[in-house]
């Protein structure tokens, strides 16, 4: 491995014109927080004179130089130097608007890169898919499609710190990061040397996602088999990214994983088994040196439980990998399915397949958080599962896993089924299913009494207006014609207010603790998030104060189109005992609106 290791200030690091350092399209977003920006602006701020401040590490793919202009491929230090360029251009735009030509100018050619014939480039761009929002955000125009906050705001934080800062603080500043920040590059020719050395480097004790790693585990061992191998893992990782957009790339691994293996995978367990999966069924793989650590292993990670006990993982990556060892496929084939598969994965979870329908119930599973699914349903979709079956393996799957989530069921048993349930034929998984489901699901008694007592609280109140949109849906006789509105328009409404306590409730809820009477503030508690105390909604709902609040907010219900909420209107009073009365009659409704398979 060839190493070439420099210690550069930002002017160093900037400096060579014919010389740009790029994002490529298979890295992930920028994705700095603003502490962590805040964190990066305070360290220069803090330099001392004649001191100097280590920002960190880059790793650039550099090729071998030549005439004309050098495209260094960051393979490490994206986020860190996207930052500085973010930091440099504001202050430029802070400097020009201050008619300070000369320092501004400085800048300008600091962040730009000048090839032999053509239009000058940025020193740093970014080929991901942050590419157009970075262009807008520094030429200051809206942008329609600003789909990364993080990069948007940014370019806020720094220039409000920017405005902020008197002149001769900004240029102080701007001396400072220039000449005192020091960077140390690392360049690699080779990229399968870059690939490993950021594995290296990140061992070292810096956190990285489970993505980073395996993102960097494929092309580095794709480097190792062929150039042209390189190439089609770069643009396949940009396809996964493009695919993944919006949506946990960790959990789409997770959830991967486990579509293959038909096992249940903890967080610990990822990158583990997606390495032993490659060494084992990649056809290149068989050649590398490394591929014996991945042998006949197996593993033990202890994780907690949501109910805070711990339990050793069952799944052994050897036993469970087995059956593939014997389809041993292409590298391009091994790369194709992750293609495949994260495509799916984020049709699912963005409810954005080609069936309207099926869009509703991917929705509805969103609602009640059911994110243990989505390893079983990639395994039928991408199993070429038929619409008209997978519809109803969703029906099935909303009502088995609202009982389970109301009826506290322990996680981990429910994503294991889930897991298990991946070895079924995708073609025609129904009956299995319905099989499984039954000896997992609670029983009608008690769901019936778990729903009437259920807290749906602030975390929950997604699966309480689930629950409330399909009981108002199977009032007016219809389940898939007709939709309640958004959560924007219409929204889950507490008949007996969250608050009761302080002055301000009183004056805009009325005087409901007058009203309950006795032990009114410690029963409130216990009722106030029990779904008889929940409706929906359109619009505010500023009812004054009254002796007998509830009568002054019926009058609002009156005018309500959700029959739901205009039934409210008949009763005289709406005290505890009718809270607990109407939970139990929505409890009833509940049990036959999910029944058991």
């Amino acid at each position: 491995m060839k190493i070439a290791p420099a210690s550069l200030t930002i002017n160093q690091l900037f400096g060579a014109p014919n010389e740009q350092y790029f994002v490529p399209t298979y890295q992930r977003r920028y994705s700095w927080h603003e502490r962590q920006v805040g964190e990066l602006i305070d360290d220069i701020l803090l330099i001392e004179d004649g001191d100097t401040h280590l920002l960190g590490t880059i790793v650039c793919l550099t090729g071998h130089h030549k005439a004309g202009l050098n495209r260094l491929e960051l393979v490490d230090g994206q986020q860190r130097l996207t930052t500085v360029a973010i930091i440099l251009e504001c202050i430029r735009q802070r400097l020009d608007h201050e008619n300070r030509t000369s320092e501004a100018l400085e800048i300008a050619q600091l962040l730009t890169a000048k090839p032999l014939n053509g239009p000058p480039l940025k020193k740093v761009e970014l080929d991901s898919l942050d590419c157009d929002q970075y262009s807008a955000l520094i030429n200051q125009q809206n942008f329609d499609d600003a789909r990364n906050y993080e990069l948007t705001r940014a370019f806020e934080v720094i220039r409000e710190r920017a405005s902020a800062a008197s002149l001769d603080e900004l240029l102080t500043f701007l001396y400072r990061l220039r000449n005192q920040a020091v960077v140390i590059r690392l360049d690699v020719s080779e990229a399968k040397d870059a690939f490993r050395l950021f594995e290296t480097i990140n061992d070292r004790g810096l956190r990285l996602s489970p993505t980073d790693i395996i993102k960097n585990f494929l092309l580095g061992n794709a480097a190792r088999f062929s150039e042209k191998k390189l190439e089609y893992a770069r643009r396949s990782w940009t396809a996964v990214l493009a695919n993944l957009d919006g949506t946990s790339a960790d959990a789409f691994f997770r959830y991967y994983l486990m579509a293959l293996l038909g096992a249940r995978i903890t967080a610990s367990e990822v990158v583990f088994n997606f390495k032993s999966l490659f060494m084992k069924q990649v056809s290149e793989a068989s050649s590398l040196p490394e591929r014996k650590f991945y042998e006949d292993e197996e593993t033990t990670e202890v994780e907690a439980d949501a109910d805070g006990s711990a339990e050793k993982s069952e799944e052994k990556i050897s036993e469970k990998l087995l059956p593939l060892v014997s389809r041993r496929v292409p590298f391009t084939h091994f790369v194709d399915q992750l293609v495949r598969y994260s495509r799916v994965y984020g049709e699912l979870v963005l409810a954005k397949t080609n069936d309207d329908r099926i869009n509703r119930h991917l929705h509805n599973l969103q609602m009640i958080k059911a994110n243990q699914t989505y390893g079983f349903l990639m395994h039928l979709r991408s199993g070429e599962c038929s619409d008209k079956i997978f519809r109803q393996i969703l029906r099935l799957t909303e009502a088995f896993i609202l009982r389970r989530h109301v009826c506290r069921e322990r996680a981990n048993d429910t994503e294991a089924l889930f897991a298990r349930l991946c070895t079924v034929d995708p073609k025609n998984p129904l009956d299995k299913t319905k099989q499984e489901y039954r000896d997992l699901c609670p029983n009608d008694d008690k769901f019936r009494e778990e729903f009437s007592t259920a807290h749906f609280s602030a975390n929950l109140i997604d699966r309480a207006r689930y629950c409330l949109e399909r009981m108002e849906l199977a009032k007016h006789g219809k389940h898939e014609e007709l939709e309640i509105q958004s959560a924007d328009e219409v929204h889950v409404e507490h008949i007996m207010p969250q608050k009761i306590r302080t002055k301000k409730s009183k004056d805009e809820f009325g005087d409901w603790i007058t009203y309950l009477g006795k032990n009114a503030e410690t029963m409130h508690g216990k009722y106030i998030d029990r779904i008889g105390n929940l409706t929906l909604f359109a619009g505010a709902l500023n009812i004054g104060a009254s002796n007998n609040p509830f009568a002054r907010k019926k009058q609002a219900y009156k005018a309500s189109a959700i029959l739901l909420t205009r039934e409210l209107v008949s009763k005289t009073n709406f005290k505890f005992t009718d809270i607990a009365t109407r939970s139990k009659k929505l409890a009833d409704e509940a049990v036959i609106l999910w029944p058991m398979p």
